[in-house]
């Protein structure tokens, strides 16, 4: 039974499901309601065949309770995970959005651009918030992208592609992300990265100011492809009296390498408000801190102020803030006048703000005059001021408002200066280096003896000052596996992002095996946390060669390789969706009695496990495949497609 019916009405745990609101690769989506809040909730059913597979409850659970943990007014609130025994369901409950997806707004009709760039600039918040928090998002594109009642864009389905990425369903063939949006490194087979959704925010961006995608192709696979390989066709050739200075943003987060596109999305949503003339908007409600930046002629942006960490916010929906970002409204949307008597609480705390770091400054300046610089001050001053420097004079009307990440403790590392006595107006710098991905290529549960491993790590310096020199990343117990243990790193600028690889060679013993690492300072002390790399060798049978004065050659007569036809073993389909999904069978004849099967290409990434593959393809229309097969040193391609097995509930 279907459960996007069956489940109409009925209670799970807190919730009560309502109505049934859509379908996704991983789930059915409902609207509930929270029954002692009487709130309304979005609430998504894992589909039955992922509950089923071994491990993949307890992977989602983990990343579940990592999404749940961003808060941010452009990203949905994850409330609850869990396991309802009745039905035999696990469920998934979220801040439930009401407004129109960034998808049905396009299909109705173009965005006026500066309400584009909006968007643009608002999700581009939400992933440097994320990213900061090493969650990558993996598939943005319009239908992810949600508009409360007052025009603020948010981003869902957060963590969805890599729970995906957990299943057997990329081992299968099957795409995680969306063809149309995809990077062209997750494309070849390299894993999601933040610098993965910058591509992904790019192409949004692009179908924004243009109308149209970039690429256009009828096969998922060919439009991939065109990602990969063709140059993205200059924006200004589709729209006239475009800015070159957003045409230059658009097509730096569309560049090829990902190294050359922005660093960070916090960069992205800086670049868009600049060329537009905003100002930068308020920081999250949550977990972030407000810094006051002081502006003079001569002197660049000084550095943040430290604010205590925001208290835990309660289980309800995010009080969003929507700062317009232009004189005219958005499309389709009224503008409200607020009067004099509204928010007087917020701007009195604006103004004490203001007033603290101008104060604060001012007093900095005559102790800088007067060769008396307290060390809590000179922090707030800019690089190039010097504490003997004359001080410049300050205008109030440029201070602005920025998000800055909540600092951590960390450790400290202040140079010893010539014959030990500290130096006058000397700044003691925090350190940390923030690890936003440790991967290790291949990905098996478990490895022949003496296989080369490679372990991806991308660092970010994630404080104010620049790593000194020295700075290493060490291994600080289990293996080394045949490598180096420490590892020097170039003096990492702040905000700025280093990828490192590392290979392994895999021990000859079978068992478990870990070798952790973090970032130091030259004086030992850790910036980072414990990177871990788990290793498990596999119990190979042991290979007892024969003498050579005992083999004897008998040649075995051998047929030629055959890929047969898949069958189709099994089959459903889910109408609200328009999609059909069925599982295949495998098999060959021939050769050496041993088949590998891929799916389009022979690469890692591509291979079939046991001979049996899941799909999922549109409703009422025959499933194109290609198929090969490898014997031996014999390959073999099928190509064909799977007929759809009910055409006869297809309208003609």
């Amino acid at each position: 039974m279907n459960t996007a019916y069956f489940l109409i009405g009925k209670t799970l745990g807190k919730y009560q499901i309502v109505r049934h609101l859509g379908h996704g690769g991983m789930a059915e989506v409902f609207l509930g309601e929270q029954i002692h809040l009487n709130r309304q909730v979005a609430i998504k059913i894992l589909h039955p065949f992922l509950a089923e597979e071994t491990g993949f409850v307890n992977r989602f659970q983990r990343e579940a309770r990592i999404v749940a943990t961003l808060r941010h007014p452009n990203i949905v609130q994850v409330y609850d995970f869990d396991l309802n025994e009745e039905f035999g369901v696990y469920y998934m409950v979220m801040e439930y959005i009401e407004g129109p997806t960034l998808r049905e707004r396009l299909e109705k009709g173009g965005i006026a651009r500066q309400e584009g760039v909006r968007i643009a600039a608002a999700i581009a918040d939400a992933l440097e918030y994320a990213h900061r928090r090493q969650m990558v998002h993996r598939d943005i594109k319009p239908a992810n992208i949600l508009f409360t009642g007052e025009n603020q864009p948010v981003l869902t389905d957060f963590g969805i592609a890599r729970m995906l990425s957990l299943t057997g369903l990329t081992a299968s063939g099957a795409m995680v992300g969306t063809p149309a949006y995809m990077a062209p490194e997750i494309g070849i087979g390299h894993p999601g990265t933040a610098l993965s959704d910058i591509y992904s925010l790019g192409v949004v961006l692009y179908q924004l100011i243009t109308g149209q995608l970039p690429f256009d192709a009828e096969v998922p696979m060919a439009l991939v492809m065109k990602h990969i390989n063709e140059p993205v066709p200059a924006p200004s050739r589709l729209v006239t009296n475009l800015p070159p200075e957003l045409e230059t943003i658009i097509l730096k987060m569309l560049m090829k390498q990902p190294e050359k596109r922005f660093l960070t999305a916090g960069e992205v949503a800086s670049a868009l408000r600049n060329v537009m003339g905003w100002e930068t908007p308020p920081a999250a409600l949550v977990n972030t801190t407000t810094t006051a930046r002081m502006m003079t002629p001569a002197a660049e942006p000084a550095q943040a102020a430290q604010a205590p960490p925001a208290a835990e916010e309660p289980e309800q929906p995010l009080l969003r803030r929507v700062t317009p970002q232009s004189a005219t409204p958005p499309d389709g949307v009224e503008t409200k006048t607020t009067g004099r008597h509204t928010r007087p609480l917020a701007r009195v705390l604006r103004w004490a703000l203001a007033l603290v770091v101008v104060s604060a400054l001012g007093l900095a300046g005559w102790s800088a005059a007067s060769g008396q610089l307290p060390p809590w001050v000179q922090q707030l001053l800019p690089e190039t001021q010097s504490a003997a420097s004359t001080p410049q004079a300050l205008s109030l009307t440029e201070a602005t408002i920025t998000p800055t990440p909540r600092r951590q403790s960390v450790a400290t590392w202040t140079p010893t200066p010539v014959g030990g006595l500290a130096p006058t107006g000397t700044v003691t710098c925090a350190y940390r280096a923030e690890v936003l991905r440790a991967e290790l290529t291949p990905k098996s549960a478990a490895l022949p003896p003496q296989t080369v491993v490679r372990a991806d790590i991308t660092l970010r310096n994630g404080e104010l000052c620049a790593w000194p020199a020295e700075t290493r990343l060490a291994l600080t117990s289990g293996e080394s596996f045949g490598g180096d243990s420490s590892i020097a790193l170039q003096a990492l600028a702040a905000g700025a992002q280093l990828q490192l690889q590392l290979y392994f060679r895999a021990p000859e013993t079978p068992g478990e095996y870990h070798s952790v690492w973090e970032v130091q300072l030259p004086d030992g002390r850790a910036i980072s946390s414990a990177i871990t790399f788990p290793i498990t060798i596999g119990d190979l049978p042991t290979f007892t060669p024969v003498p050579i004065a005992s083999m004897t050659e008998t040649p075995i007569p051998t047929e030629p390789l055959t890929a047969l036809a898949p069958i189709l073993r099994e089959w459903t389909e889910t109408l609200p969706a328009q999609m059909w999904q069925g599982t295949l069978s495998l098999a060959a004849e021939g050769g050496s009695g041993n088949y590998r099967f891929y799916r389009d290409m022979i690469r890692a990434d591509t291979e079939i496990p046991d001979a049996t593959l899941r799909f999922e393809w549109r409703h009422c229309t025959d499933f194109p495949l290609t198929l090969i097969v490898v014997s031996g040193e014999e390959i073999e391609r099928w190509q064909g497609s799977i007929p759809y097995p009910a055409p006869e509930r297809c309208q003609p």
